[in-house]
């Protein structure tokens, strides 16, 4: 009867972490999700920093041209201030790809672990229900069906045809 005590406990106690499991990458996947959602709002303030910055150095560029040479229609001014709108562009683009990358990567880990959290209690039912099935096939039970009379008369048996020490 204490047998089967231990085991009902040990049964329990596996259940039980697998719900503790459970709940710790639950909040770690809402962890990892929020992460991701904060690393995209920072993407979006560098985007508008750096477009800040175009608009900022293509001001610039204007009114050094305005000011040097009074033209601003000159090829090679329209040439370099579309080359500053290319350049504010691409920085534009590298920090939204930069944000997105990232957040994605913490995204997949939020993903993880959740499969990892649903995963969680049916790990724990196999450990259950193997701790069950090595106790019954181990015997430990007592009276437990005919394993348990089984193994009785095996080692029964077994003691039956050891030689015994003959005294000299």
């Amino acid at each position: 009867m204490a047998q089967i005590v231990a085991v009902v406990g040990l049964v329990a106690a596996q259940i039980w972490k697998g719900k503790q499991t459970e709940k710790f990458k639950q909040a770690e996947s809402q962890a990892y999700t929020d992460a991701s959602h904060r690393r995209m709002a920072a993407a979006t303030l560098d985007i508008a920093e750096e477009q800040r910055n175009k608009e900022f150095m293509h001001s610039r560029a204007l009114a050094v041209a305005a000011k040097q040479s009074g033209n601003t229609r000159d090829v090679g001014i329209v040439n370099l201030l579309s080359d500053l709108n290319a350049e504010g562009d691409y920085r534009i683009m590298a920090r939204l790809y930069a944000g997105q990358d990232e957040a994605a990567g913490l995204q997949f880990r939020a993903e993880a672990a959740q499969r990892e959290a649903d995963a969680a209690m049916g790990i724990a039912g196999v450990e259950a229900i193997t701790t069950v099935a090595s106790a019954w096939l181990g015997g430990k039970f007592s009276g437990f069906g005919q394993k348990s009379q089984m193994s009785k008369g095996t080692a029964a048996a077994k003691a039956a045809k050891m030689p015994t020490a003959k005294p000299a």
